[in-house]
Order: structure tokens, then C-alpha cells, then sequence
């Protein structure tokens, strides 16, 4: 259940937001739970994904991805979910400068609905 926060530059349009929101979350499940390759669609749920318009400029700062999740991925992991969000802000904002910084706390730390979440393993 990693929670995600994108900024973007100012004035982008609703539509371009939506589509990057959106393969920001395939991403994620891609990357960083491979193991499930479709098999839980239920779970791409738990990617909680906003995005919000920032003063700024593309290649200075901007975009910004932000993804707080649970320990357990691998580096190679990691990896994979910068190339493809390389690749989607090429494809929807015209560049592959995008600054991504992944935060890992343990499950106790993750709440929701008033409960702990449990220790994330991959599958």
C-alpha cells in the first residue's frame, strides 16, 4: 500500500494529471509487486496516488515523485519503477528528468481504517 505524491508544474492540464496518476499506479504494481503479475487486480487499490501542481519548472525539481511504502523491495525493484516513471513523464510531460525518492518505515507505521497494516512479503 505505498502512498504516492506527485508534484508537477503549474497549469497541467487535468487531463495529462489523470493519465499520468494512472500509469503511476500500473507502475507501481509493476515494479514493486511483480509477484502477483495480475493475479490480485484488486489490489492496485491500495496504491494511493495524488498529484499536485507545484511552483516550478520541468528538469528544475519538477516533477517530483514521492512514494512511502513498507521495507521489502529490492534494489533491482526500485530501479525498474525509475525507469518506468522515466518513461511515463517522457511520454506525458516531454521529459525523463524526474527526481524520485522512495521512504520505507515498518508496518507499524502504516495505518489504515484505524488498523496496522501487516509486515509487507512479497508473494
Amino acid at each position: 500500500m505505498p502512498i504516492v505524491r506527485i508534484d508537477v508544474p503549474e497549469g497541467t492540464p487535468v487531463e495529462v494529471k489523470k493519465r499520468i496518476r494512472a500509469d503511476v499506479k500500473k507502475a507501481i504494481d509493476v515494479a514493486l509487486d511483480p509477484t502477483q503479475k495480475g493475479k490480485y487486480p484488486q489490489t492496485a487499490k491500495w496504491i494511493y496516488v495524488s498529484i499536485r501542481e507545484a511552483f516550478g519548472e520541468l528538469g528544475d525539481g519538477l516533477p517530483t515523485i514521492s512514494v512511502d511504502t513498507r521495507p521489502g523491495r529490492t534494489d533491482a525493484q526500485k530501479e525498474k519503477l525509475m525507469a518506468l516513471c522515466c518513461d511515463l513523464f517522457e511520454r506525458h510531460l516531454g521529459t525523463r528528468d524526474v527526481y524520485l525518492i522512495l521512504r520505507e518505515s515498518e508496518a507499524i507505521n502504516h495505518q489504515c481504517g484505524g488498523q496496522q497494516l501487516p509486515v509487507w512479503r512479497p508473494s
